[in-house]
């Protein structure tokens, strides 16, 4: 699959060249409240938003698409694993005092945005250990902190909450801190699939 996930790449970049920096909000940043942050495309239309994602030396392998509805996919072929997007880039990333990791892209643009700086959004549960692994490997003096989901919904209909157990999982790896969104009462319990990460917070 290297050669498949480098020509994926490849394709990717010849995309990127057509897309136009995020300057009004997409439809998908207006649905959750996050301001254009720079790194994050959009097409001429102004609606989809594409986010690249690279590994820890900053090279492209794929790009997550979020349709006007929300719903998102990874490029064809592409290689995910250990890739993430950091909110400011990776230049603002090295300058940050603390690595924090959260799952997808709104929970790590909302905590950019009231932080004040770069964050970094590993696109599933199952990613949170890698790139956590990754990043602590490149910035190992930067005390990190796991920004984690807490999939009530999941926990209750299935008894399985991947959100917080990965969450936890990747703190312990590289001995990070765990920190989950606190909801008011009941709002969880009312609405556990609207309730989830810190963007619905």
């Amino acid at each position: 699959p290297e050669r498949l996930h480098e020509q994926t790449a490849q394709r990717v970049a010849r995309q990127m060249a057509k897309l136009l920096p995020v300057i009004e909000p997409t439809a998908y940043m207006n649905a959750k409240g996050i301001e254009p942050q720079p790194g994050v495309f959009t097409d001429r239309e102004g609606q989809k938003t594409y986010i690249p994602a690279t590994d820890v030396d900053g090279k492209q392998w794929t790009m997550q698409y979020i349709r006007e509805d929300g719903s998102k996919r990874f490029a064809k072929d592409s290689r995910k694993e250990v890739c993430f997007h950091a909110i400011g880039g990776l230049d603002a990333l090295a300058k940050a005092p603390v690595l924090v990791i959260g799952e997808g892209y709104a929970t790590a643009g909302s905590l950019s945005q009231t932080l004040g700086f770069a964050t970094v959004a590993a696109f599933d549960s199952g990613n949170l250990v890698p790139v956590a692994k990754a990043l602590h490997e490149k910035y190992p003096d930067k005390p990190i902190v796991i920004a984690g989901d807490d999939d009530k919904h999941l926990e209750a209909t299935q008894g399985v909450n991947p959100g917080r157990s990965k969450a936890e999982e990747a703190a312990r790896a590289v001995g990070g801190k765990l920190l989950l969104p606190i909801f008011a009462p009941g709002e969880q319990a009312a609405n556990p699939k609207g309730f989830t990460d810190f963007n619905d917070l």
